[in-house]
């Protein structure tokens, strides 16, 4: 059989909570979903202001908004950023200036950002990919608001700094992968009075039909409960397809810093050869991939090395192997076949 790339991490206590919920016929926002808010408030280091809404892109449009983008205005992104940022940023009347990425940790690189006239930008959103986060601290000094995307790497800490503590204000999504699920459901975070004050007039009307509904607030409360355990398992797999892929020729992509605790949202080995070839032969052995970054914001110029040298081998070169808690011991020692002897 062979082993899926991704699965949910739900439990018997998270299937529970769910019917609970329906139980006592309180699906809609209510109660759970301030319960989810208050610890994610907590577990982010008591945050200010916190709003649940139902899916990423109204998260991260008003939290774009929120800092003043609007028509005219231009976003600073990584190469590597998804796809559908451009939509977002077209829904604003916005537009997005393109950056390559940090070939240390595979975010929006702030050497290119720091040669850049920034008076030509209005914000920058921060993409983070597989669990890394910035390794520079001094991103305040661009004198730019930041929003910051820790979807893929909430909870991720490198020299005691957690994901989430550059953007002005941050968006973190829980679909069905991610490390907190709710299947489906997005958070918007500041400590800023002023952007908080405007997220509350801006959702003051909208928020009863864009909250996070109490079904999945259930789901999220429980996950984050057992958020330090999941946690662990990741982490320690990542580890594992670590080591071997260091008996390859293929390197790993992100920080190899050993300060750096990744959250183990994915495993991506950047490879020295055919993806495609790499992909026939993991799935010989019965092992899911799938290429790292198939749909980015450079999807339609791949071929402009001179722009983005360190993020073009990443989305042409970068496959993904399956990472989740609920793989078995015979299942990490397969993938971990796989990986070390990938060709």
């Amino acid at each position: 059989m062979i082993i899926q790339l991704e699965k949910p991490t739900l439990r018997r206590k998270d299937m529970d909570a769910v019917l609970q919920t329906m139980a006592d016929e309180k699906i809609g926002p209510g109660e759970l979903t301030q319960q989810f808010i208050t610890l994610l408030k907590n577990y982010m280091g008591d945050v200010d202001f916190v709003f649940a809404l139902r899916d990423r892109y109204h998260a991260l449009s008003y939290a774009l908004t929120a800092i003043g983008v609007g028509k005219g205005s231009v976003i600073g992104v990584s190469a590597l950023s998804p796809k559908f940022y451009v939509d977002v940023a077209n829904t604003l009347g916005a537009t997005l200036q393109i950056f390559d990425v940090d070939p240390e940790t595979g975010v929006l690189s702030f050497e290119e950002i720091s040669r850049y006239d920034t008076s030509m930008l209005s914000a920058l959103l921060l993409y983070e990919p597989y669990g890394n986060i910035p390794s520079d601290s001094a991103w305040n000094s661009l004198g730019l608001p930041i929003v910051e995307d820790i979807t893929e790497s909430f909870a991720s800490v490198y020299n005691l700094r957690k994901a989430g503590s550059v953007g002005n204000i941050v968006v973190c999504s829980f679909e069905e992968s991610c490390i907190v699920s709710t299947a489906g459901g997005s958070a918007i975070l500041t400590d800023d009075a002023e952007i908080g004050s405007s997220l509350e007039t801006l959702l003051e009307y909208s928020y009863p039909y864009l909250a996070l509904p109490s079904m999945n607030a259930a789901l999220g409360v429980v996950q984050l409960s057992q958020l330090d355990k999941n946690l662990k398992k990741r982490r320690s797999i990542l580890d594992t397809y670590r080591n071997a892929l260091m008996k390859t020729r293929h390197t790993q992509f992100g920080i190899q810093d050993i300060d750096f605790e990744i959250n183990g949202y994915g495993f991506v080995a950047i490879l020295d050869s055919k993806p495609s070839i790499a992909q026939q032969f993991a799935l010989r052995y019965e092992v899911a991939t799938e290429m790292a970054f198939p749909q980015t914001v450079i999807s339609d110029s791949l071929e402009a090395f001179e722009r983005f040298p360190y993020a073009i081998p990443c989305a042409t070169r970068g496959v993904r192997f399956p990472l989740y808690p609920f793989l078995g011991n015979q299942q990490i020692i397969q993938i971990e076949k796989v990986i070390s002897h990938l060709p």
